[in-house]
């Protein structure tokens, strides 16, 4: 079984060439004031880490590539801003194809502890198989004492949380809320949560690389950074064959990275064995969604 545990709900003729009204001085956005502009920063992601126009497909489209590259799930992501809302939207597009979407749902941080209940119809109701957290749209810190009603929750309900680290890809956000390294608190605190750090830690690789050897349950999934075809060969391959294998799972990031063909297309092309990419590919990931 191939999975795409990291999927953007982005299936529409893009939309973001309008320059926002609110940029930085560096020629980003600022999405915490403007979340209007979330698709122009994205636009601008891949402008500068992809030298491209983001990929943007129709969900039927999305799909027929997904049948082409013989993957049988993606996992699409919502979002902490109006999680409920766009928990409900993420539903909807999943319910017109259940048999190859999965959904990994947000938490309103900034309800606090009100929000705690909703995270069981996530799960219960919805049938999301885990949660997004990207804490630098928060401005919280990973290990942030805020974010641990939901980080307990996630633990009673058995589902992992996926949490974007290494560097704030999207324009407008703050890498020092996303270091790897606040995974640590976290995965110590709460010793039977699932974590994965996406990206493998992008740019901060080798502090992720600790918290997948020191915590049993923090894994990490390849998408944009260490798949990216400028970066990969940063990346210690041969070192993750043989201290990791159980630990990594695909990701595309569609649609500022790649799409999931690509991506697929990217780990067979990896200098490592067959059975490391079986598991690269989905085997660890039907473990840990529980497929």
């Amino acid at each position: 079984m191939i999975i795409d545990i990291h999927v953007h709900p982005t299936f529409h003729e893009s939309k973001t060439r309008s320059r926002p009204e609110l940029l930085t001085h560096y020629g980003g956005v600022d999405i915490l004031k403007d979340p209007s502009s979330l698709d122009y920063a994205a636009r601008l992601t891949s402008l500068h880490y992809y030298h491209r126009e983001p990929v943007t497909l129709t969900l039927e489209d999305f799909i027929s590539q997904m049948n082409e590259a013989n993957i049988d799930k993606a996992v699409l992501l919502s979002g902490s801003s109006h999680a409920h809302t766009r928990n409900i939207g993420l539903a909807e597009i999943i319910d017109q194809y259940p048999d190859k979407l999965l959904g990994f749902g947000g938490f309103d941080v900034n309800q606090g502890e009100k929000a705690v209940p909703d995270m069981d119809d996530v799960i219960n109701e919805l049938g999301f198989k885990g949660f997004k957290l990207v804490s630098s749209s928060l401005e919280l810190k990973i290990n942030d004492k805020k974010l641990y009603p939901f980080y307990a929750k996630a633990e009673e309900l058995g589902v992992p949380v996926l949490i974007h680290t290494g560097s704030a890809l999207i324009m407008g956000l703050r890498t020092k809320y996303e270091h790897p390294l606040l995974i640590d608190d976290v995965a110590f605190d709460f010793p039977e949560l699932k974590i994965i750090c996406a990206h493998l830690g992008g740019y901060e690789l080798m502090g992720c690389l600790s918290m997948l050897a020191r915590h049993p349950n923090v894994y990490a999934d390849l998408s944009f950074w260490p798949l990216h075809p400028y970066y990969r060969d940063l990346v210690p391959w041969a070192l993750l064959e043989k201290l990791f294998t159980d630990k990594l799972l695909l990701g595309s990031d569609y649609s500022s990275g790649q799409t999931p063909m690509e991506a697929v297309q990217a780990v067979n092309s990896l200098p490592i064995g067959k059975r490391f990419k079986e598991k690269i590919l989905g085997e660890n990931a039907v473990k840990i969604l529980k497929l």
